[in-house]
Order: structure tokens, then sequence, then C-alpha cells
């Protein structure tokens, strides 16, 4: 119902939609703009159910429908915060555990004695991490406990609060990772980002480790709420490194982006299963040579190369 009037609010000011794709409506932008290169004209994406909406063309974009009213309806503005306030059925929160590191957390920024500390260090090495990788990203890890026998990977927010953290074993186990009742609708790390640049999504947190900067990891392969966003509202270009296997996934995030005006880049995997197989340098190198994707017509292109 809220829903509905939204949009009947959002036709009254902007004429009827030119496209829609599930909660995306498409409409001609109000501003008298000059085009941007690789742009196409007049298309204003609206998202009524995150409440955003984005110009491909000129890039007025704003991360809630009143500031888009009130550009051009301040009256409607208004009456659409009323409807927000009145018509709203606030669903409970799903509650989920306070995050907080473990109380067997050992930094690994520091030496410990002992076959399990070893055992660590080396699966870190192993993997062509630095001591300079462990101080960066905080890494540590449990000889006993919850976490017992795994690297502890944390995520701190824009403020440097801790809000994830994922355990990984560093033993031989068909169990490799932990997380535990934690809300995943995070940015990864989001302190370290700058959110004026080029970021990079990659899947896990040692991808992300190996892509080095201005990285998020998805924890998967699913574009959270919060990260997709922030995304949209600052900007920012994507470029896209997921596994081998989640290829289609990916495309359809890249078409999601595009269509909120966002330029997205396919990073070439050269025949690695993810960017955790990857030095740092091979990585960087297959990034120069990235596939940008403005728009649906750059997809077609490279569904007919391919």
């Amino acid at each position: 119902m809220q829903k509905e009037r939204k949009l009947q609010a959002i036709r009254a000011t902007l004429g009827h939609e030119t496209n829609r794709k599930g909660q995306e409506v498409i409409f001609f932008c109000p501003n008298k703009h000059t085009i941007r290169p690789g742009r196409t004209e007049g298309h204003l994406s609206v998202n009524i159910e995150l409440d955003i909406f984005n110009c491909w063309a000129c890039g007025f974009r704003g991360p809630n429908l009143t500031a888009l009213f009130k550009k051009n309806s301040p009256e409607r503005a208004e009456y659409v915060k009323d409807l927000e306030d009145k018509v709203a059925v606030k669903k409970p929160e799903k509650i989920y555990d306070e995050c907080k590191l473990p109380s067997e957390f050992r930094s690994l920024t520091r030496e410990w004695s002992g076959l399990h500390y070893e055992a660590a260090m080396k699966y870190l090495f192993d993997r062509k991490l630095s001591a300079e990788d462990i101080i960066k990203w905080k890494l540590g890890y449990c000889e006993t406990g919850e976490y017992r026998n795994r690297i502890i990977i944390p995520s701190f927010d824009e403020y440097g609060h801790l809000n994830f953290l994922v355990g990984r074993y560093f033993y031989d186990s068909p169990f490799r990772y932990h997380i535990g009742n934690l809300c995943k609708n995070i940015v990864w790390n989001d302190y370290l980002v700058d959110w004026n640049k080029p970021i990079t999504l990659v899947e896990g947190p040692f991808d992300a480790i190996k892509a080095s900067d201005n990285v998020v990891a998805l924890g998967g392969t699913f574009l959270h709420d919060k990260l997709f966003a922030k995304i949209v509202t600052t900007g920012v270009d994507v470029f896209f490194a997921l596994d081998q296997d989640a290829q289609k996934v990916q495309m359809k995030m890249v078409e999601r982006l595009i269509s909120y005006g966002t330029v997205c880049h396919l990073v070439p995997l050269n025949g690695r299963k993810d960017v955790g197989e990857m030095t740092k340098e091979e990585f960087q190198e297959n990034k120069k040579m990235s596939l940008a994707i403005r728009n649906e017509i750059d997809i077609l292109k490279m569904r007919i190369k391919s």
C-alpha cells in the first residue's frame, strides 16, 4: 500500500514511468542537463523498496525520495513524508549478537609461543600474506573456544567500531569458515575505504587482502542493501572480481548497478579460481585489463564477443 502510494506521488510529479524492473522504476529526469559521455538521456531510476534514486544522465541522486520531491514539488514531499509516518508497517528488527572479539583472541601482530601460533603463521605465509597485511587487517587467532584453531579476520565500520568477524580454520578441515550469529548487512572494513575513489568488490576476506586497496568483501555472492545504497549515492566506479563460479551472479549485480548509473568494470581472473589464488601484483595486472560496462549495450557487446 505504501509503495503504491509513493509510486502514484512520483507519477503525479514526473509523469508516467518509461520502464519498470521489479522495484526499480524508470522516469524521465526533470533536470535540464548536459548529457555526460556514456550516459542515456532522461533516465531517472527510482527504487521504491530502498527509497533511493539516481539519474544516469546528469548524476542527480539522493538517499531518499523526499529529496526528489523537494526539488520538484515541495508540498508533495510533505505528503510523502506523511505517508511514510502513517502508512508504513514496521517489521520487527532481527536481533543479532553484539559483535565483539572472542575472549580467546590473540593478535598476530605480536609473537606467541606454541605450535598453534606457528601453524597459524605458516598458513598465512603459505597464502602469500605479509607481516604488513597482518598489521593492516588486524589479524589474530584463537587456540581455544568457539573459534578454536582459526584465523580471526575482523571488520570495522566507518567509525572504527567492530561490526563483523569471521574465523578461518588454519588446519585441514572440511569446516573451514565460522561466522557467528551476526548481521551481514554491513560494509566490510568501511574505515579503510575511500569513497571518492573506485572500489573493488570480491567475495571473501582473503580475496580482499590480495586485492589490497579500496576493496570490500561481500562475504558471499550477495550485494547487501547498505553497500548497494552507499555505492549508488557516492557514484563511485566498481571493479568486480568475484570467484569464477559466481560469474552469473556477478552479472546480475552489474546489471542492477548500471541501472543506477554506476560504471562497472569486470576484472579477468585469467584461469584463477578466485582472487585469493593470485599474488597482489598479479591481481593489479589483471585489473588493468578490466572491461568497462556502462550500460546494457556494453553488456550485449560483451556477450557477443564471448
